[in-house]
Formats: structure tokens, sequence, C-alpha cells
């Protein structure tokens, strides 16, 4: 698996997965949220599923709702751009669900190529009207996907949290 960042705010999303009740995370590596994805797999607690594209994770993820579970969709913002239609499924019908994402419109994305990603994934969230985060620090991020989890079961909906590669330690 591919990892990035540094370990102290994945070790939080993990805490505040754990302390939302999240039970399955689904995931397509990258390298921004790689650390946290890795505990999440190391976690008993956790069903963890790999997925080919983010939006096979997120239609394996609303499953799992459907089924009972707490699931959490990780992945890469570009994603939210190639999930626009099961999100938008998973809205219509009700379901609760937490997207994690990388890349994002937030100042300090270094790299050229995520342009397009950075335009893709927040105006994918605008537009379907979910409720999302920019995550620009890692100090309360332990609290802040705890109740990104609590407010989705709650809710009965999709929430995101978009997390900048530098809050993670990536570039």
């Amino acid at each position: 698996m591919t990892t990035g960042g540094t370990p102290a705010p994945a070790e939080a999303i993990h805490r505040g997965l754990r302390a939302g009740g999240i039970d399955v995370a689904v995931y397509l590596p990258e390298s921004v949220l790689g650390h946290a994805m890795a505990l999440v797999e190391a976690d008993e607690a956790i069903t963890s599923i790999v997925c080919a594209r983010e939006d096979e994770g997120v239609a394996i993820a609303a499953g799992a709702a459907l089924a009972g579970r707490t699931p959490v969709v990780l992945m890469e913002g570009s994603g939210l751009g190639l999930s626009g239609l099961i999100l938008a499924r998973t809205l219509v019908h009700h379901v609760p669900l937490l997207v994690l994402a990388s890349h994002n419109r937030v100042l300090g994305e270094s790299k050229a190529f995520h342009a397009a990603t950075n335009l893709a994934g927040q105006a994918t969230l605008d537009g379907l009207n979910i409720p999302y985060l920019v995550v620009t620090d890692a100090g309360d991020l332990e609290s802040w996907v705890e109740q990104a989890a609590v407010t989705a079961r709650a809710q009965h909906t999709v929430v995101a949290l978009l997390v900048a590669p530098y809050v993670m330690g990536a570039g």
C-alpha cells in the first residue's frame, strides 16, 4: 500500500473513526491518506475493503450501510468527481455515509496535476448539496472525523471531510 504523511494525523483519523462508530472502511490506496488506511486495515474491529474505483467504493459502502453497518470511504478527491451518480443515489435513499478525501481547492496543493481533481471534487459535493468540511489543521481532526460520522448516521446522509495534504504531512 502506498503510504504518505506522518503517523500522528493518521492516528487522529483512526481514533475519530472508532469513536464515531465506523465498522467498515472501503478505500482506494493513495498517498495522502495512506497511513490512515494502513491503521484502519490493521484494526480487527473495522472490516476493510480495497476497491478498484472510487464510485465502486461508494457503492460498496452504501450497501454496507443498508445492511446496518457504519461505513467510511477513503479516497483521493478526484474520486468524488467519478462518484457523482452513486453519491446522488445514496442521498436519494438516505444512506448514511462518511467520505474522507484528500486533495481539494485549499491553498497548498503542490502538484499541478491535481488541478482537475481539485475542481471536480468540491464541485461534486456542492452540486449535490453534500455537507463537507475542508480540514486545514490537524488539531481537531479526531473530533471532526467522529462528529462527521455521527452526523452522517443521525441525519441519514452523506457527509464529507476533505483533508488538505499538508495536514497529513504530505506534499
